[in-house]
């Protein structure tokens, strides 16, 4: 593991000794005590049937992994996108709407007629902010100045940052050339490849295999 500064220089190198290592502020093998952002024991870097796996440890602030390819989202996902925390909700189809019984028509739009799953921003305490909802054939992209979610406060965030595509009832996340990543937090095991970044606390980790 590479730690790296916000530029990708590297700062320290940390081996892996042995088949689980830990990450964290206090007794980890890897430990960051000036970290506040850290849990005690946070991450654990592992391997599962010889290839390389990342698990979180149950940490206050999550591990999080740095999207390199478009990611098919599920229900529950956590994504970093600058310095906001986003949760994606299915919320799946709706049934028919009864007619009403006296034949008159409801005002409203029409189009979208289903929306299927939903983005909400989270503050620092875990609670919902604002939220955009998702329905089939609708994308969104997100970024500082130029999307359909803005966030002119956030200077991590790029211009044009992250964009949520629909593939029939699927949505997938995708980097639009951001400067700082796209992240997803880690649920169960998440395997790692040479080069693939992680952010746990504050530290920006990188994988180098030999």
């Amino acid at each position: 593991m590479v730690l790296i500064d916000e530029s990708g220089e590297e700062l320290q190198r940390f081996g892996l000794a042995g088949e689980e290592t830990t990450i964290g502020r206090e007794d980890a093998d890897i430990c960051f005590p000036d970290d506040l952002y850290l849990s005690p024991l946070h991450a654990q870097i592992g391997l599962d049937d010889g290839e390389l796996v990342v698990r979180d440890l149950g940490s206050r602030n999550g591990t999080w992994f740095f999207l390199t390819e478009p990611y098919r989202l599920v229900d529950g996902d956590l994504l970093l996108i600058g310095s906001q925390i986003f949760r994606f909700r299915r919320l799946g189809y709706p049934g028919p709407r009864p007619p009403e019984r006296d034949a008159t028509r409801r005002l409203g739009s029409l189009v979208p007629s289903a929306d299927i799953a939903s983005l909400t921003q989270l503050r620092a305490d875990g609670s919902g902010r604002d939220v955009i909802h998702l329905s089939p054939g609708r994308h969104i992209t997100i970024g500082r100045d130029q999307g359909d979610w803005i966030f002119p406060y956030d200077p991590s965030m790029s211009a044009m940052h992250a964009q949520v595509r629909s593939e029939d009832a699927d949505f997938v996340l995708l980097d639009a050339g951001s400067r700082n990543g796209v992240a997803v937090a880690v649920r169960g095991e998440m395997p790692l490849k040479n080069g693939s970044r992680l952010l746990v606390g504050c530290k920006m980790l990188r994988v180098d295999i030999a």
